[in-house]
């Protein structure tokens, strides 16, 4: 199926894509407003029709093509995991913007399928381009490391930064929340008391967003005036921003960036005090959260 699919887009490609054509009709609105397909900046040279059979998470789903069933991974966006924070949420945000069922899939490319034989495409809905949709109500990421691949892709970038700004979505979690599904999944990946560093995107701009297309990782900034910055001989990595700080009494106890008694808490590791990369890491070392200990 993946190969005949290649060889029809292909085909397309050089001959004029006589059976590909663009299903753009009447948009409709969502959280931040409709993304209508005429101001994304993407080509809509090459569409195929489709149903959607079944929604897999916020930027997957399979859809029934004419050469037959597909799993679609949404190009250039990143969603949080099921289990991460606003997951749930961009799984749900999906499944609402494609419930009419009728899609239209746009392949990035003449060889569009990914490591996992997924079919790396846009999708729309009538006029509304779904992938930067979900960007426009806060559900999902840039996906920098993959962007650059078609024109207009800096647009990912400003979508982000505009439903940042106005704390849509995944964006109106606490800060400390706001990690990046990459980062998630090596932290995942890494297990229990890895530290996976990972910079701050309180600040974050489009320009920041759209200088990082194309990299393979983006590393934290030395210089950055943030939580995340290393304190010289604390053991702190970037990214891993929770204080595990020991009182008086001897209570492990763990601070939160942005909660009340964070700036004022200092981490001394020689009195066995550390730094956590998530609540879940700190409880399971036996620290806990201020006022719920004894």
């Amino acid at each position: 199926m993946k190969t005949l699919l290649a060889l029809l887009v292909a085909a397309a490609l050089l001959a004029g894509a006589g059976w590909l054509w663009p299903r753009l009709q009447a948009g409709f609105q969502t959280e931040a407003g409709a993304v209508d397909a005429a101001g994304s900046g993407q080509s809509e040279d090459l569409v195929l029709d489709g149903r959607v059979m079944r929604v897999i998470d916020g930027d997957t789903l399979e859809v029934r093509l004419g050469s037959g069933p597909e799993r679609i991974r949404l190009y250039g966006i990143d969603t949080p995991e099921a289990r991460a924070p606003g997951g749930r949420e961009a799984t749900q945000a999906l499944k609402r913007l494609v419930a009419a069922g009728a899609v239209a899939v746009a392949p990035v490319s003449d060889d569009p399928y990914d490591a996992y034989d997924r079919l790396i495409a846009v999708l729309y809905v009538g006029r509304l381009n779904v992938n930067e949709q979900l960007l426009a109500d806060g559900h999902a990421w840039a996906y920098r490391r993959y962007l650059g691949q078609m024109d207009g892709d800096t647009r990912y970038c400003e979508l982000e930064a505009t439903a940042r700004a106005g704390r849509r979505g995944l964006w109106s979690l606490p800060r400390e929340r706001w990690v990046p599904p990459w980062i998630w999944r090596e932290r995942q990946k890494a297990g229990l008391g890895a530290r996976v560093p990972s910079k701050d995107y309180s600040l974050e701009t489009a320009q920041d967003c759209i200088a990082a297309i194309g990299k393979s990782h983006e590393q934290p900034s030395a210089s950055a005036s943030s939580p995340g910055v290393a304190e010289p001989g604390n053991d702190h990595r970037a990214g891993c921003d929770i204080k595990g700080n020991i009182n008086s009494k001897g209570a492990r106890i763990y601070h939160l960036p942005g909660t009340s008694s964070y700036a004022a808490t200092r981490i001394d590791t020689s009195r066995g005090e550390r730094w956590f990369c998530s609540e879940q890491e700190a409880r399971a070392a036996g620290w806990r959260a201020p006022g719920t200990g004894p």
